[in-house]
């Protein structure tokens, strides 16, 4: 592969030097022509994100505990505040900041579906992908495909605790599928962290979900219930916040009169090595 974001990569990105977003991308007397364009780091991105991701994920299992120690004088005080961190409910802070990594996640794609002259089509679809979800993070969209999975678990030798998970898994695999050859053709660094995002998703919002539907099926809102969808939120909020580092990565930046400007990396860190190994081979 080649060192540059040109017309050779994978991605086939356009010429970044006329389409900077940016607020100004021309030189001026104040710009100097050594300030050089700084990548946007993959760790210093995930780090920035995990942040908020632990520290919601931490207030409502404190207030979670709170309330179960409460006493009928405290309890409405604190039940005001736990409505507001649940992160097992909707319409509260978790989901608004789960639905606007997804945004900005969908946002950072469509960018590079716009710049980009191969797999355009999959960026279009990534983008739309994460609007979608950040639509079901505010009004439960997949709880809807309970009326399909219902009538496919009759049919299974066994029992399902959230049947929309049934038909959940069959069209995360079609969307697997359609975007494999797009993150694929990603540098390694990218390509690996889009995949640990999407396994860590999948992770929560599949597997804890289905063990926490069987837990809630056999025993009720018991303590061990809540931790499960403790974990499985926090699972999902840390592999859109992994997928929307990944893609960052993709950027690079610099100080311009009046702002920043931003463009797809011009080298890509991790291929001058493939090369060397491939020069001694």
């Amino acid at each position: 592969m080649s060192s540059s974001l040109d017309r050779a990569e994978p991605l086939e990105m356009d010429e970044p030097a006329a389409r900077d977003v940016s607020a100004s991308t021309v030189p001026t007397a104040n710009t100097s022509l050594d300030n050089e364009w700084v990548r946007i780091r993959l760790i210093k991105s995930v780090l920035i994100l995990a942040i908020p991701v632990a520290l919601l994920s931490f207030l409502s299992g404190v207030l979670w505990l709170a309330i179960h120690r409460s006493t009928p004088e405290n309890f409405d005080r604190i039940h005001f505040w736990f409505y507001f961190f649940d992160v097992g409910r909707e319409i509260n802070v978790p989901t608004w900041f789960s639905a606007g990594l997804w945004i900005l996640t969908g946002v950072v794609a469509g960018y590079f579906a716009r710049k980009a002259s191969r797999f355009r089509k999959s960026w279009w679809l990534f983008a739309s992908v994460c609007v979608f979800f950040s639509l079901d993070e505010t009004l439960e969209l997949h709880e809807r495909l309970d009326l399909i999975g219902g009538r496919i678990a009759l049919l299974l030798p066994f029992e399902v605790g959230f049947t929309w998970v049934i038909p959940g898994i069959a069209i995360a695999t079609v969307l697997v599928l359609l975007l494999l050859r797009l993150v694929l053709s990603l540098p390694p660094s990218v390509r690996n962290g889009i995949i640990l995002a999407g396994a860590t998703f999948v992770t929560g919002a599949v597997v804890v979900e289905t063990l926490g539907g069987y837990w809630l099926d056999a025993n009720g809102m018991t303590w061990h219930f809540f931790l499960m969808v403790l974990v499985e939120e926090t699972l999902e909020m840390a592999g859109v916040a992994l997928c929307l580092a990944s893609l960052l990565h993709l950027l690079e930046y610099r100080r311009v009169d009046g702002g920043t400007a931003y463009r797809m990396a011009e080298r890509l860190p991790d291929q001058p090595r493939r090369r060397k190994r491939a020069t001694r081979a």
